[in-house]
Protein backbone atom coordinates (compact mmCIF):
# COMPACT_ATOMS: atom_id res chain seq x y z
CA UNK A 1 0.00 0.00 0.00
CA UNK A 2 1.26 3.60 -0.56
CA UNK A 3 0.49 4.89 2.49
CA UNK A 4 2.98 1.85 4.24
CA UNK A 5 6.03 3.31 2.59
CA UNK A 6 5.33 7.15 3.63
CA UNK A 7 7.82 8.22 6.35
CA UNK A 8 4.57 10.09 7.95
CA UNK A 9 1.73 9.42 9.08
CA UNK A 10 -0.55 12.10 6.76
CA UNK A 11 -3.88 11.18 8.64
CA UNK A 12 -2.95 12.24 11.93
CA UNK A 13 -2.33 16.08 11.24
CA UNK A 14 -5.46 15.69 9.00
CA UNK A 15 -7.57 14.76 11.75
CA UNK A 16 -6.42 17.24 14.50
CA UNK A 17 -7.54 19.95 11.58
CA UNK A 18 -11.12 18.67 11.72
CA UNK A 19 -10.63 18.30 15.94
CA UNK A 20 -9.64 22.21 15.99
CA UNK A 21 -12.04 23.24 13.24
CA UNK A 22 -14.88 21.45 15.50
CA UNK A 23 -13.80 23.35 18.58
CA UNK A 24 -13.42 26.72 16.90
CA UNK A 25 -17.37 26.13 16.25
CA UNK A 26 -18.13 25.61 19.64
CA UNK A 27 -16.05 28.08 20.98
CA UNK A 28 -16.96 30.87 19.19
CA UNK A 29 -20.67 30.04 20.00
CA UNK A 30 -19.90 29.55 23.49
CA UNK A 31 -18.22 32.89 23.97
CA UNK A 32 -20.11 35.18 21.07
CA UNK A 33 -21.02 37.12 23.78
CA UNK A 34 -17.76 38.44 25.04
CA UNK A 35 -16.73 39.15 20.91
CA UNK A 36 -14.15 37.19 19.17
CA UNK A 37 -11.30 37.15 21.53
CA UNK A 38 -11.67 33.77 22.85
CA UNK A 39 -11.93 32.10 19.21
CA UNK A 40 -8.81 34.83 18.52
CA UNK A 41 -6.51 33.04 20.66
CA UNK A 42 -7.45 29.63 20.34
CA UNK A 43 -6.77 30.07 16.25
CA UNK A 44 -3.17 31.51 17.27
CA UNK A 45 -2.48 28.66 19.64
CA UNK A 46 -3.67 26.07 17.02
CA UNK A 47 -1.35 26.99 14.48
CA UNK A 48 1.27 26.84 17.35
CA UNK A 49 0.34 23.60 17.90
CA UNK A 50 0.33 22.13 14.29
CA UNK A 51 3.57 23.63 13.99
CA UNK A 52 5.20 21.73 17.34
CA UNK A 53 3.58 18.97 15.86
CA UNK A 54 5.99 18.83 12.65
CA UNK A 55 8.55 20.75 14.96
CA UNK A 56 8.80 17.55 17.18
CA UNK A 57 9.43 15.29 14.20
CA UNK A 58 12.78 17.29 13.83
CA UNK A 59 14.07 15.89 17.49
CA UNK A 60 17.09 13.35 16.59
CA UNK A 61 15.87 9.81 18.52
CA UNK A 62 18.70 10.16 20.71
CA UNK A 63 18.38 13.53 21.66
CA UNK A 64 14.70 12.76 23.07
CA UNK A 65 15.94 9.79 25.25
CA UNK A 66 18.18 12.40 26.36
CA UNK A 67 15.64 15.45 26.55
CA UNK A 68 13.85 13.17 29.23
CA UNK A 69 15.53 14.07 32.55
CA UNK A 70 16.18 17.37 31.09
CA UNK A 71 12.47 18.03 30.85
CA UNK A 72 11.66 16.44 33.84
CA UNK A 73 13.92 18.59 35.70
CA UNK A 74 12.23 21.37 34.56
CA UNK A 75 8.66 20.63 35.00
CA UNK A 76 9.41 19.86 38.57
CA UNK A 77 10.55 23.23 39.26
CA UNK A 78 8.17 24.56 37.40
CA UNK A 79 5.31 22.81 39.56
CA UNK A 80 7.15 23.74 42.48
CA UNK A 81 7.06 27.56 41.23
CA UNK A 82 3.28 27.38 40.41
CA UNK A 83 2.26 26.80 43.85
CA UNK A 84 4.31 29.82 44.70
CA UNK A 85 3.68 32.00 41.83
CA UNK A 86 1.12 31.05 39.56
CA UNK A 87 -2.41 32.54 39.35
CA UNK A 88 -5.27 31.65 41.65
CA UNK A 89 -8.35 30.13 39.52
CA UNK A 90 -11.25 28.35 42.07
CA UNK A 91 -8.86 28.46 45.06
CA UNK A 92 -6.03 26.50 42.85
CA UNK A 93 -2.56 27.21 41.83
CA UNK A 94 -1.88 25.66 38.18
CA UNK A 95 -0.98 28.24 35.73
CA UNK A 96 1.50 30.74 35.21
CA UNK A 97 -0.01 33.88 33.33
CA UNK A 98 2.09 34.90 30.47
CA UNK A 99 -0.09 37.79 29.89
CA UNK A 100 -0.30 36.33 25.87
CA UNK A 101 -2.14 33.10 27.86
CA UNK A 102 -1.66 30.49 30.51
CA UNK A 103 0.67 27.95 30.63
CA UNK A 104 -0.13 24.86 32.99
CA UNK A 105 2.89 22.84 34.19
CA UNK A 106 1.25 19.72 34.57
CA UNK A 107 0.90 19.56 31.09
CA UNK A 108 4.44 18.79 30.42
CA UNK A 109 4.20 16.30 33.49
CA UNK A 110 2.16 13.99 31.14
CA UNK A 111 4.55 14.50 28.43
CA UNK A 112 7.76 13.81 31.47
CA UNK A 113 6.02 10.52 32.79
CA UNK A 114 5.62 9.48 29.08
CA UNK A 115 9.36 9.84 28.28
CA UNK A 116 11.05 9.40 32.32
CA UNK A 117 9.11 5.65 32.20
CA UNK A 118 10.12 4.82 28.33
CA UNK A 119 13.61 5.92 28.90
CA UNK A 120 13.96 4.07 32.43
CA UNK A 121 12.72 1.16 31.63
CA UNK A 122 14.71 -0.07 28.33
CA UNK A 123 16.39 -1.27 31.68
CA UNK A 124 14.19 -4.24 32.87
CA UNK A 125 15.34 -3.97 36.52
CA UNK A 126 13.61 -4.00 40.16
CA UNK A 127 15.59 -0.97 40.43
CA UNK A 128 14.53 1.04 37.70
CA UNK A 129 11.42 0.52 38.37
CA UNK A 130 11.21 1.42 41.70
CA UNK A 131 13.23 5.09 40.30
CA UNK A 132 10.62 5.74 37.82
CA UNK A 133 8.01 5.28 40.37
CA UNK A 134 9.49 7.78 42.43
CA UNK A 135 10.02 10.37 39.64
CA UNK A 136 6.38 9.58 38.61
CA UNK A 137 5.13 10.25 42.16
CA UNK A 138 7.19 13.17 42.90
CA UNK A 139 5.28 14.72 40.04
CA UNK A 140 1.92 13.34 41.39
CA UNK A 141 2.28 14.47 44.39
CA UNK A 142 2.89 18.20 43.31
CA UNK A 143 0.18 17.90 40.86
CA UNK A 144 -1.95 16.94 44.18
CA UNK A 145 -1.18 19.60 46.14
CA UNK A 146 -2.43 22.29 43.55
CA UNK A 147 -4.89 21.08 43.87
CA UNK A 148 -5.54 19.10 40.52
CA UNK A 149 -6.37 15.21 41.92
CA UNK A 150 -7.98 14.54 38.20
CA UNK A 151 -4.80 15.22 36.57
CA UNK A 152 -2.76 13.54 39.14
CA UNK A 153 -5.28 10.80 38.88
CA UNK A 154 -4.43 10.30 35.30
CA UNK A 155 -0.40 10.76 35.60
CA UNK A 156 -0.60 7.50 37.83
CA UNK A 157 -2.58 5.64 35.22
CA UNK A 158 -0.60 6.60 32.61
CA UNK A 159 2.70 5.57 34.75
CA UNK A 160 0.48 2.05 35.46
CA UNK A 161 -0.63 1.77 31.57
CA UNK A 162 3.16 1.92 30.20
CA UNK A 163 5.22 -0.49 32.68
CA UNK A 164 2.10 -3.13 31.79
CA UNK A 165 2.85 -2.70 28.47
CA UNK A 166 7.04 -2.96 29.64
CA UNK A 167 9.35 -5.87 29.71
CA UNK A 168 9.49 -5.63 33.24
CA UNK A 169 8.45 -8.71 36.13
CA UNK A 170 4.41 -7.88 36.96
CA UNK A 171 5.06 -8.75 40.70
CA UNK A 172 6.63 -6.04 41.87
CA UNK A 173 4.07 -3.67 39.95
CA UNK A 174 1.00 -5.67 41.38
CA UNK A 175 2.01 -4.81 44.38
CA UNK A 176 2.61 -1.50 44.05
CA UNK A 177 -1.17 -1.48 43.00
CA UNK A 178 -2.48 -3.22 46.01
CA UNK A 179 -0.63 -0.77 47.90
CA UNK A 180 -1.98 2.23 46.08
CA UNK A 181 -5.70 1.11 46.72
CA UNK A 182 -5.09 -0.10 50.08
CA UNK A 183 -4.48 3.61 50.97
CA UNK A 184 -7.46 5.28 48.71
CA UNK A 185 -9.64 5.25 52.20
CA UNK A 186 -6.60 7.19 53.93
CA UNK A 187 -6.33 9.44 50.64
CA UNK A 188 -9.87 10.28 50.96
CA UNK A 189 -10.51 11.10 54.38
CA UNK A 190 -7.22 12.57 55.13
CA UNK A 191 -5.76 13.79 51.51
CA UNK A 192 -9.09 15.39 50.07
CA UNK A 193 -10.67 18.92 50.75
CA UNK A 194 -14.33 18.95 51.05
CA UNK A 195 -15.68 20.41 47.72
CA UNK A 196 -13.78 17.40 46.18
CA UNK A 197 -15.07 15.01 48.39
CA UNK A 198 -18.17 16.71 47.79
CA UNK A 199 -17.82 16.02 44.03
CA UNK A 200 -17.30 12.47 44.48
CA UNK A 201 -20.69 11.75 46.80
CA UNK A 202 -22.45 13.98 44.18
CA UNK A 203 -21.49 11.74 41.23
CA UNK A 204 -22.66 8.65 43.16
CA UNK A 205 -26.08 11.28 44.12
CA UNK A 206 -26.50 13.62 41.34
CA UNK A 207 -29.96 14.77 42.45
CA UNK A 208 -29.53 15.38 45.34
CA UNK A 209 -26.55 18.10 44.87
CA UNK A 210 -28.57 19.06 41.63
CA UNK A 211 -28.09 22.26 42.74
CA UNK A 212 -24.97 22.58 44.21
CA UNK A 213 -21.68 20.27 43.09
CA UNK A 214 -23.71 18.55 40.95
CA UNK A 215 -25.20 21.13 39.09
CA UNK A 216 -22.81 21.77 36.15
CA UNK A 217 -23.21 17.56 35.36
CA UNK A 218 -27.27 18.35 35.54
CA UNK A 219 -27.71 21.57 32.86
CA UNK A 220 -24.88 19.77 30.37
CA UNK A 221 -26.41 16.30 31.00
CA UNK A 222 -30.00 18.32 29.64
CA UNK A 223 -28.41 20.08 27.24
CA UNK A 224 -27.00 17.43 25.48
CA UNK A 225 -30.16 15.91 25.94
CA UNK A 226 -32.12 18.45 24.21
CA UNK A 227 -30.03 18.55 20.92
CA UNK A 228 -31.62 15.25 19.79
CA UNK A 229 -30.65 13.35 17.43
CA UNK A 230 -29.86 16.50 14.64
CA UNK A 231 -29.39 19.38 16.99
CA UNK A 232 -31.50 22.72 17.26
CA UNK A 233 -28.82 24.06 14.86
CA UNK A 234 -25.75 26.36 14.84
CA UNK A 235 -25.87 29.54 17.10
CA UNK A 236 -29.35 28.46 17.97
CA UNK A 237 -28.82 26.51 21.38
CA UNK A 238 -30.68 28.42 24.49
CA UNK A 239 -29.09 26.39 26.77
CA UNK A 240 -25.61 28.14 25.05
CA UNK A 241 -26.70 31.24 24.28
CA UNK A 242 -27.56 31.79 28.03
CA UNK A 243 -24.83 30.06 29.17
CA UNK A 244 -26.65 27.69 32.16
CA UNK A 245 -23.89 25.34 31.43
CA UNK A 246 -21.09 26.80 33.16
CA UNK A 247 -17.11 26.35 31.54
CA UNK A 248 -19.38 25.43 28.64
CA UNK A 249 -15.94 26.56 26.34
CA UNK A 250 -13.68 24.44 28.47
CA UNK A 251 -14.56 21.44 30.39
CA UNK A 252 -18.32 21.42 29.35
CA UNK A 253 -17.60 21.93 25.51
CA UNK A 254 -19.16 18.95 24.64
CA UNK A 255 -22.77 20.32 25.93
CA UNK A 256 -22.51 22.85 23.15
CA UNK A 257 -22.04 20.11 20.37
CA UNK A 258 -24.37 18.28 21.41
CA UNK A 259 -27.27 20.85 21.86
CA UNK A 260 -26.27 22.54 18.56
CA UNK A 261 -25.39 19.37 16.61
CA UNK A 262 -27.43 16.70 18.48
CA UNK A 263 -26.28 13.40 17.93
CA UNK A 264 -24.92 13.22 14.89
CA UNK A 265 -22.46 15.79 16.02
CA UNK A 266 -20.99 13.80 19.20
CA UNK A 267 -21.25 10.76 16.60
CA UNK A 268 -18.28 12.73 14.42
CA UNK A 269 -16.31 13.67 17.33
CA UNK A 270 -15.98 10.02 18.51
CA UNK A 271 -15.24 8.99 14.98
CA UNK A 272 -12.40 11.45 14.40
CA UNK A 273 -10.62 10.64 18.07
CA UNK A 274 -11.16 7.06 17.38
CA UNK A 275 -9.82 7.03 13.75
CA UNK A 276 -6.98 9.10 15.98
CA UNK A 277 -6.55 6.60 17.97
CA UNK A 278 -6.01 3.69 14.87
CA UNK A 279 -3.53 6.07 13.94
CA UNK A 280 -1.33 5.79 17.24
CA UNK A 281 -2.24 1.96 17.71
CA UNK A 282 -0.14 1.70 13.84
CA UNK A 283 2.61 3.27 15.39
CA UNK A 284 2.73 0.81 18.06
CA UNK A 285 2.39 -2.16 15.71
CA UNK A 286 5.25 -0.66 13.90
CA UNK A 287 7.56 1.36 16.64
CA UNK A 288 11.59 0.44 15.56
CA UNK A 289 11.59 -0.58 19.40
CA UNK A 290 10.78 -0.66 23.27
CA UNK A 291 11.29 2.42 23.69
CA UNK A 292 9.12 3.72 20.59
CA UNK A 293 6.66 1.02 22.04
CA UNK A 294 6.45 2.77 25.42
CA UNK A 295 5.98 6.27 24.53
CA UNK A 296 3.50 5.42 21.86
CA UNK A 297 1.53 3.45 24.37
CA UNK A 298 1.50 6.27 26.68
CA UNK A 299 0.15 8.76 24.14
CA UNK A 300 -2.71 6.63 23.11
CA UNK A 301 -3.19 6.11 27.04
CA UNK A 302 -3.04 10.11 27.59
CA UNK A 303 -5.68 10.41 24.61
CA UNK A 304 -8.34 7.91 25.36
CA UNK A 305 -8.57 9.02 29.01
CA UNK A 306 -8.81 12.42 28.57
CA UNK A 307 -11.50 11.96 25.56
CA UNK A 308 -13.36 8.97 27.75
CA UNK A 309 -12.96 11.33 31.01
CA UNK A 310 -14.20 14.42 29.55
CA UNK A 311 -16.80 12.87 27.63
CA UNK A 312 -18.51 10.91 30.35
CA UNK A 313 -18.29 14.06 32.73
CA UNK A 314 -20.18 15.64 30.99
CA UNK A 315 -22.33 13.14 30.20
CA UNK A 316 -22.92 12.31 33.93
CA UNK A 317 -21.01 9.01 33.66
CA UNK A 318 -17.44 10.24 35.25
CA UNK A 319 -17.02 12.52 38.37
CA UNK A 320 -15.99 15.97 36.92
CA UNK A 321 -12.71 17.05 36.98
CA UNK A 322 -10.56 19.80 35.06
CA UNK A 323 -9.31 17.93 32.26
CA UNK A 324 -10.35 19.24 28.29
CA UNK A 325 -11.52 17.65 25.63
CA UNK A 326 -8.39 17.22 23.09
CA UNK A 327 -8.29 19.96 20.04
CA UNK A 328 -11.51 20.82 20.64
CA UNK A 329 -11.42 22.66 24.47
CA UNK A 330 -10.41 26.53 24.78
CA UNK A 331 -6.96 26.11 26.20
CA UNK A 332 -4.00 26.52 25.23
CA UNK A 333 -1.15 24.59 26.85
CA UNK A 334 -3.69 21.40 26.23
CA UNK A 335 -3.65 22.25 22.89
CA UNK A 336 0.44 22.84 22.42
CA UNK A 337 1.36 19.70 24.23
CA UNK A 338 -1.48 17.39 22.79
CA UNK A 339 0.27 18.47 19.21
CA UNK A 340 3.52 17.87 20.58
CA UNK A 341 2.37 14.40 22.33
CA UNK A 342 1.48 13.67 18.34
CA UNK A 343 4.47 14.79 17.11
CA UNK A 344 6.74 12.50 19.34
CA UNK A 345 4.07 9.18 17.06
CA UNK A 346 4.99 10.79 14.16
CA UNK A 347 8.53 10.51 14.74
CA UNK A 348 7.99 6.88 16.18
CA UNK A 349 6.21 6.28 12.80
CA UNK A 350 8.99 7.88 10.74
CA UNK A 351 12.18 6.04 12.68
CA UNK A 352 10.16 2.59 12.81
CA UNK A 353 9.49 2.68 8.81
CA UNK A 354 13.76 3.15 8.37
CA UNK A 355 14.52 0.95 11.42
CA UNK A 356 16.17 -2.63 11.42
CA UNK A 357 13.14 -4.11 12.54
CA UNK A 358 11.52 -3.13 9.31
CA UNK A 359 12.77 -5.74 6.20
CA UNK A 360 10.55 -6.11 2.94
CA UNK A 361 8.29 -4.12 4.69
CA UNK A 362 7.38 -6.34 7.86
CA UNK A 363 7.32 -5.63 11.47
CA UNK A 364 10.22 -8.54 12.70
Amino acid sequence: MPWENRRIDLFIPIIVALLMLIGLLAIYSSTRAYGTSFVKKQVIWDIVGMAALFLTMLLRERDLQRLSWFLYFLCFLSLVLVLFFGTVSGGARRWFDLKVGYFQPSEVAKICVILITATILMRRTIKNLILSFLVVTSMVLLVAVEPDLGTAILLVVLWFSVVFCSRVSLKPVLLIMIILLALLPVLYFFGLKEYQKERIISFLSPSTFRQSSAYNVTQSVHTIGSGGPMGRGYLKGPSTIWRYVPKNHTDFILSVIGEEFGFIGISLCIILYSLLAFRIANAIRLAKNEFWQLVDVGVMTIFVLHVFVNMGMAMGIMPVTGIPLPFISYGGSSTLFFCIKLGMVEKSYAVGRTGKEMEGGQLW
